[in-house]
């Protein structure tokens, strides 16, 4: 099956907003599940609407806001009983 080449998503065009593209895939995938639980709450999507590529959309557009937050563990949760 043939992708015309504008609808690919060329993973430079990801890095340029977050240098890694782990993590960016992992903005993308919580912003995609924030917009899909407004739909299932009653928001009236646009036809065709697909959270993912939405969230994709927004993330180029500087749309969506995010800070990651390093959790450290606790030394004495590690080796509880």
């Amino acid at each position: 099956m043939f992708t015309p080449l504008e609808k690919l998503v060329v993973i430079e065009k990801v890095t340029k907003k977050i240098p890694n593209r782990y993590e960016a895939v992992r903005v993308m995938a919580c912003e995609a599940r924030r917009l899909n639980a407004l739909v299932i709450r009653g928001a009236e999507p646009v036809e065709g609407f697909k959270p993912t590529t939405a969230a994709m959309q927004r993330l180029f557009d500087d749309k969506i806001e995010y800070a990651f937050v390093e959790k450290t563990a606790d030394p004495d949760e590690l080796f509880s009983e």
